[in-house]
C-alpha cells in the first residue's frame, strides 16, 4: 500500500490484510473524486452499487478501474453488509460510506500490522466534518455523544471486521453483523464523515423522517447527530482538522450540494411523534430497547497490541 503519485498505475484492491468496500448510490457527483484519493493511497477499493443507480456513478468507477458490485433487494445499507463475505480478497474488510473518508493514521494502520488474532471486529473513532467556503476545515465532538459502548464524546463504529467470523444482521443503525470479540484502534486512526457537508439540513431532516417511518424513535434519537444547526449553543464543539489531507474531498462535496429545496408537511403520524417526543411519553435519550443486543460487551474487548 505504498504512496502511489502515478494514478495511471494499478494499485491493488485492497492492502495485505483489508480489503475496502463502499456502498454507494447516485454518487456520480463526488465519487470520481473520492476514488481519486484513494488511488493516491494505492488503493482501488471495491464497489458495492444499489441497483437503483440512474447516473454515471458506474462508467466513473470504471473508468478508476475499480471493481463494482450489483446490490438490489434491500432497504438500507446495513443488509448488505453480508455480501463482504462473497467478495472480500482479504482477512478483513473496511467498510466505509461514499461520504467517509480513512485519516492518514488509518491508512497507516492498514498497511501495517492487522489486528490481534483474537478480535473479529474493530471499532474506529468517526469525526463529522463542517464546511463552508473560505473557513478552514473543522469536525464536530459533543460530549452528549456516546458510542454503542455508552462512552461519552465518542463516536466509534465497528466498520472494519473479519467477514468470515462475525453473524450478520439486517437491523437499522447496526454494524450490519452482531459484535463479539473486538478491540479499538487509537483515536488518530478516524473516519472523517462528511454527511454535514454534501447534504444540506433538510435532506437530513428526510432522511431522520424516514428512519423515523421505518421504525419509531430510530430518526429523532440521532437527531444530536445529524441537525447540528438545530443543537443549543455550546452543545457541538468545532476544531480545526491538523491536516489539509481532506481539503479536496470536502470542496467536492461541498460543490455537490443540491439546492436546499423546502421540505414537505409532516404527516399527520410524523405530528403525531413529535408531539409525544415533546410530552416525553418516550424517553428517547437513551438507545430504542430493541437496539439492546447489538451493544457491544464491554467484557468482549481485546488489547491491541
Amino acid at each position: 500500500m505504498a504512496h502511489s503519485p502515478d494514478l495511471g498505475a494499478a494499485p491493488p484492491a485492497s492492502g495485505a490484510w483489508a480489503t475496502i468496500m463502499i456502498p454507494t448510490r447516485d454518487s456520480a457527483a463526488w465519487i470520481g473524486e473520492l476514488l481519486a484519493h484513494y488511488l493516491t493511497h494505492g488503493i482501488r477499493p471495491t464497489l458495492l452499487l444499489d441497483a437503483r443507480s440512474r447516473d454515471a456513478t458506474r462508467a466513473i468507477a470504471r473508468d478508476a478501474g475499480v471493481t463494482v458490485h450489483d446490490i438490489a433487494g434491500f432497504t438500507f445499507t446495513e443488509a448488505i453488509v453480508r455480501h463482504a463475505k462473497d467478495f472480500a480478497v482479504t482477512p478483513w474488510v473496511l467498510w466505509l460510506h461514499d461520504d467517509e473518508f480513512p485519516s492518514p493514521s488509518l491508512f497507516a494502520r492498514l498497511a501495517g500490522r492487522p489486528p490481534p488474532e483474537a478480535a473479529s471486529s474493530v471499532a474506529i473513532q468517526r469525526r463529522w466534518a463542517w464546511y463552508a467556503p473560505g473557513e478552514k476545515l473543522a469536525y464536530g465532538s459533543s460530549r452528549f455523544w456516546q458510542d454503542r459502548t455508552h462512552r461519552p464524546g465518542s463516536d466509534h463504529h465497528w466498520r472494519l471486521f473479519r467477514p468470515d467470523r462475525v453473524t450478520y444482521v439486517a437491523a437499522m443503525h447496526s454494524e450490519g453483523y452482531l459484535i463479539d470479540t473486538w478491540c479499538r484502534l487509537p483515536p488518530e486512526c478516524y473516519i472523517v464523515h462528511f454527511e454535514w457537508v454534501v447534504r444540506t439540513r433538510n435532506e437530513r431532516v428526510a432522511k431522520l423522517r424516514r428512519y423515523d417511518a421505518a421504525r419509531d424513535g430510530y430518526g429523532r434519537f440521532f437527531e444530536n447527530l445529524y441537525l447540528p444547526e438545530d443543537q443549543a449553543p455550546g452543545v457541538i464543539e468545532y476544531a480545526p482538522f491538523e491536516t489539509d489531507a481532506f481539503d479536496g474531498l470536502a470542496r467536492a462535496y461541498w460543490a455537490a450540494r443540491r439546492p436546499d429545496a423546502g421540505l414537505p408537511p409532516p404527516s399527520l403520524r410524523e405530528r403525531i411523534m413529535w408531539l409525544r417526543s415533546r410530552l416525553r411519553i418516550d424517553d428517547f435519550t437513551r438507545a430504542p430497547a430493541d437496539r439492546a443486543g447489538l451493544t457491544p460487551r464491554v467484557e468482549c474487548e481485546v488489547e491491541d497490541k
